[in-house]
């Protein structure tokens, strides 16, 4: 259903900052943890487009950890919270803005935060 996950260079530089400060080797690792922190707030988010120019494209089995089904099923649980049609485009959508969204909430963390929550996660 989804093939790659495509970040913009903004995102990108997030994760470089966030893989630095928590020794994390992966970007995947770091997006998981982004996804699921924004699938957790129940604001809607509102409808925007990307840039994706000089950013980042991760394989969908590689971002998802062997677990695609869990987490197309989250993004679907999500779409129906939200009152949206579920479509591969909307699916794809829906999981770029929450990715987007989570990594801006983790660059905003404290050092202790992520060091704390984003290693006792992984680890």
């Amino acid at each position: 259903m989804i093939d790659r996950i495509r970040l913009t260079a903004a995102a990108k530089i997030q994760l470089s900052t966030l893989k630095r400060k928590t020794g994390m080797e992966h970007y995947n690792s770091i997006c998981r943890h982004a996804l699921c922190l924004s699938l957790a707030e129940p604001s809607v988010l509102p409808d925007e487009e990307f840039n994706f120019s000089g950013g980042v494209e991760i394989d969908w089995r590689v971002f998802t950890g062997g677990f695609e089904e869990l987490y197309l099923n989250l993004l679907l649980q999500r779409l129906q919270q939200d009152g949206k049609e579920a479509s591969v485009e909307s699916i794809r959508k829906l999981c770029v803005s929450h990715l987007h969204r989570g990594l801006s909430y983790l660059a905003g963390k404290s050092d202790s935060y992520l060091a704390d929550t984003l290693y006792q996660n992984v680890c």
